[in-house]
């Protein structure tokens, strides 16, 4: 029998709690030797920053504001890819995400001089000043920084997914269409709310959306950890919460335009 969007964002909601218990939980006699730690301790970061976002596309939704998580939702993809490519690829994505760094920290440092409004202090150049003179080695692995080249990588729609809602996080035609209808020729109907007419709404399944992808972060974690501990715990949550296979990552979600 398929499930209504409310219960399956229900499930999606005791999901939520018990991942979150999980990560209440303390890991640190899971971590690798400090020689082989850098992966899973980057990865405890990105899990816990994965955590907060759900916490926020669940409220949003709450609040009647799934459409306008859009932003939440596109950041915990990138936050899961990454994730995910750290379970993968180990310190190879290490060093790449150390590259990828050194170049916004230096596009920051460029900005900052040029726009002459405002300045580091002392302490703060010096610091800067070493990121960008670090000698980081070549890596294959640097292409996944791309978000695009990564998440075509990991595939199962995730690209067509982060796609989506990008084109509802930026300003654009995109964003704008979902509050006005000019397809008559005799009336403009303009909305404060938005509105996709026939086509479902693609917020309306945002708690289920950030469910899954706060699974797939945290099994990627689970992976790095020693032991893998909490792999039984995971496949109840996937049983019991509506993931079915927790091995099948999501395949499609509603697009920007309410397509299926």
């Amino acid at each position: 029998m398929d499930l209504t969007p409310e219960q399956r964002n229900d499930a999606a909601m005791r999901g939520h709690a018990a991942l979150t218990s999980l990560l209440q939980q303390d890991v640190s006699g899971f971590f690798p030797p400090a020689e082989q730690r850098r992966p899973a301790l980057i990865a405890w970061g990105l899990v816990a920053a994965l955590q907060r976002q759900a916490c926020a596309v669940v409220l949003l939704h709450r609040k009647g504001l799934g459409h306008e998580a859009a932003p939440n939702r596109r950041l915990m993809i990138e936050y899961m890819a990454q994730l995910q490519w750290l379970a993968k690829d180990g310190d190879g994505a290490v060093d790449s995400m150390n590259k990828a760094f050194q170049y916004t920290h230096s596009k920051l440092r460029k900005s900052v001089d040029e726009g002459g409004v405002f300045t580091y202090d002392d302490e703060v150049a010096a610091s800067a000043d070493a990121v960008a003179a670090a000698e980081i080695p070549p890596n294959a692995a640097n292409q996944y920084s791309l978000t695009a080249k990564l998440l075509a990588r990991l595939g199962h729609g995730l690209l067509e997914i982060w796609t989506s809602e990008t084109q509802l996080s930026h300003a654009g035609l995109t964003a704008a269409r979902a509050f006005f209808e000019d397809s008559s020729q005799e009336a403009v109907i303009l909305h404060d709310t938005p509105h996709f007419g026939s086509t479902p709404d693609p917020s309306v399944l945002s708690p289920y959306m950030a469910f899954m992808l706060f699974y797939f972060g945290v099994e990627a974690f689970n992976d790095l950890m020693v032991g893998s501990p909490w792999s039984a715990d995971l496949e109840r949550i996937a049983s019991e919460c509506g993931l079915g296979d927790a091995g099948q990552q999501p395949q499609s979600q509603p697009g920007a335009d309410g397509s299926q």
